[in-house]
This record gives C-alpha cells, structure tokens and sequence, in this order.
C-alpha cells in the first residue's frame, strides 16, 4: 500500500511539473515568434502593372480560303443542278440520272444510290435534319423503286409495307435499314400475305414523301410512299 501511495505521489508531482514547466517556456516562444512574425513577415506592396489591351489581328481572316468557308458551314444544303435531256431524262448534280415527269401515270424513276445521298447533309443522331434540295424536289412527286419489300410478319393482307435497299427480316437475317435506304409504303389497296417472312422483290410507285421523323434526337425515317400500288412479284428466298 506504501508502495502504490509513493507512486502516486510521484506522478502528481511529475504531471504538475509537467504542466507548468512548458507554460512558461511556451509563453517565452509564443512572444519571440510574434515578434519574429511582425519583423519579417511584412513585404511591401506590389506595384500597380499595367496590361495593355491585346492588338486586334485580322491572320485568321485572311487564312480562310472561300473553300474552307464553305466546308465549315455545314447548315445550308448545296445547291442543285438539273440537266434535261431527251426521253424525259434529268441529270442531277452530274452524279444521278432520273426518268419520267414526275406524275402518277409517269413517275420518276429514282435509285437507291440518290436517296441515300440525304446522309451528306443529314446526321443520325445530330442537329443536321434537312435533306439536300435534289431530294425535297421530289416531295409531292409520283416516284418509282424497286426493292425488297417486307411486309408484317404474320396476317392475311396488309396495307402497309417496308420497301428495302437490302433484305432483312426484321430480326436477325440481312441488313437492317437505315432511314436513308428504307420507304415506308402506304398501299392503296390491300396486299395478300403469304407465308411467314415471306419478302418479295419487285417495283414499287406512289407519292413520295420527303419528311423527316426522329424520335427525341435521332432520325428514325425520312421517306414514305402515299397511294403506292405494286407489280406482281413472287416470293423470293
């Protein structure tokens, strides 16, 4: 018991000393160091620099040729040129060839490779939504195609018909289309069913339809055929 009370004693008395030892010290470092901090620590003000305004420069003006201009500016769809031949025939831009006069008894005769020129001024999933001017003259127009023609996948007739660049079956076998190679085709008359998945290929004539339709920001068609009539044609496998 002795024991523990002298051991007791002795860390009191070492904890008290302990406490008021580094008061003091403390106290005598905390005054030097303030006044260290006052003496040293002050720099002088910075001096007031003056910044001149920068020097208008007309180089990047003068770098942009005519052609990179135009390149830049991708809003506004280019121009398009018509060339009348003989036989009712068009040359469009010097790269298509269409026939007929555009009516329901002549229509034109248009190829996939002109409709799917609409991707040059047109983005999928992007801002650009208006087709190029050689395809917004057909709107209204009676065109002419011939194609794969995918009708629903099950019934006895149909009015409404896929009118395909490539065959698909709208699963898993060929191509699936995209709106710049795919028309959505209203008939005017009802169409016999076959088989299931039974796609035909054949030619295809309505009124032609130029209206872009996206679902929130993507393009999901472009084309349709109003009043459209097909020719016989026979399942092909």
């Amino acid at each position: 018991m002795k024991i523990f009370s002298s051991i007791l004693v002795i860390a009191i008395i070492a904890g008290t000393a302990a406490l008021l030892w580094p008061r003091g010290q403390n106290k005598f470092n905390t005054e030097f160091s303030l006044n260290e901090t006052i003496e040293t620590k002050i720099v002088p003000a910075p001096q007031a620099v003056q910044i001149n305004a920068p020097t208008p420069t007309t180089t990047t003006t003068q770098s942009i040729t005519p052609q990179q201009t135009q390149t830049a500016t991708t809003t506004a769809a280019p121009p398009t040129t018509l060339t009348r031949g003989s036989n009712n025939q068009i040359e469009v831009d010097g790269r298509y060839t269409i026939l007929g006069s555009g009516t329901e008894l002549d229509p034109y005769r248009v190829t996939w490779e002109l409709l799917k020129s609409a991707y040059e001024t047109m983005d999928l999933n992007g801002s650009r939504v208006t087709p190029p001017k050689r395809l917004e003259m057909l709107n209204g127009t009676y065109v002419q195609i011939s194609g794969y023609l995918a009708p629903p996948l099950w019934g006895q007739e149909t009015k409404e018909l896929l009118v395909l660049l490539n065959r698909w079956d709208g699963c898993c076998i060929g191509l699936p289309p995209t709106p710049f190679d795919c028309i959505e085709a209203q008939l005017s008359a009802p169409m016999k069913l076959g088989a299931a998945h039974t796609i035909s290929y054949g030619t295809i004539r309505g009124k032609f339809i130029v209206e872009p339709f996206k679902a929130g920001t993507f393009l999901i068609g472009l084309y349709r055929l109003e009043e459209a009539q097909t020719d016989d044609t026979k399942p092909r496998n």
